[in-house]
């Protein structure tokens, strides 16, 4: 009996130590982590070496069948609002064109000329971030040796950056069939971030910026979490999770064809757009029903 409790004893003395230990080394969250002090109860999760679904990528001889489509993201949209809010970054969390503006300004992708009639993305085509910063009017702080006078850097504040004045993206995608494993797919080949401001005559006008080839921007959207509702703080999903499961509402404005025209310039009412765009949408669904018999 004596050898019992001794050994009870033991094992409780053992598990005191044990939490000694591990308050002693464990800090808690309100304590800060590196000297700084959260403001609230962590709601994001460390996606740092977080990579990307892997795309299946197709041989050129198994895709049988394609279609080009262009679409328009409206971020008014309430399904949208994950990559428009939040306005200025906060708690981890930041839209989906301050990742782009981040990104950009950090030389980690490159954005193209948008030109109505192609897609080029070379040399020919690259737009420099500081251009594209003198063409919207971004706001950039400068700061100035006071002896000297000379520059020795810039800054573009959080609340400098025109999150707020870019509402729409426009969408290159790709529909296709691939016959080797028999799977119809969709694939996101570039955004363009849209932008609207007053022009010279006081009025509203939406602006295209430049096209960013998808895939580059893909392995950072997989580490930014996006901010999906009022009721829970604490869901988590990151940008990518967002255009790969495809959590978000679009409308078709173009379709590839050989005049290369949108559907405005052959519609010559909203209601016949309306229209042409449920042509094109069930022609796809069709397309991909008729490859199966029941």
């Amino acid at each position: 009996m004596k050898s019992v409790n001794k050994t009870l004893l033991i094992g409780v003395m053992a598990l005191i130590s044990l939490q000694i230990a591990a308050q002693e080394t464990d800090t808690s969250f309100f304590d800060g982590n590196g000297g700084v002090i959260e403001s609230n109860i962590p709601t994001s999760i460390d996606l740092s070496q977080r990579e990307p679904i892997q795309y299946n990528n197709p041989r050129a001889e198994d895709v049988v069948w394609q279609q080009v489509i262009y679409r328009i993201i409206d971020l008014r949209e309430k399904i949208n609002f994950p990559l428009y809010f939040p306005e200025v970054a906060e708690d981890h969390r930041q839209s989906l064109f301050t990742t782009i503006f981040r990104l950009y300004e950090q030389g980690k992708i490159k954005g193209y000329e948008y030109e109505a009639e192609r897609e080029l993305f070379d040399e020919t085509t690259e737009i420099k971030f500081d251009d594209i910063v003198k063409k919207y009017g971004t706001m950039v702080t400068y700061d100035i040796d006071t002896i000297s006078g000379d520059t020795l850097g810039s800054v573009i504040n959080e609340v400098d950056i025109p999150n707020k004045e870019v509402v729409k993206y426009y969408l290159k995608e790709v529909c296709y069939f691939d016959k080797s494993n028999s799977t119809f797919n969709v694939r996101i080949m570039a955004i363009c971030p849209k932008i609207y401001q007053m022009n010279d005559e006081g009025v509203l006008e939406g602006s295209p910026m430049f096209w960013i080839p998808f895939d580059s921007l893909r392995p950072y959207l997989a580490r930014q979490e996006a901010y999906l509702t009022d009721r829970n703080n604490g869901a988590r999903e990151t940008m990518d999770d967002l255009f790969i499961k495809r959590k978000f509402n679009s409308y078709i404005f173009k379709t590839s064809n050989m005049r290369n025209r949108n559907l405005i310039e052959y519609n010559t009412t909203i209601e016949q757009a309306k229209k042409e765009q449920d042509l094109i949408k069930n022609a796809i669904i069709n397309y991909e029903q008729d490859l199966w018999e029941y």
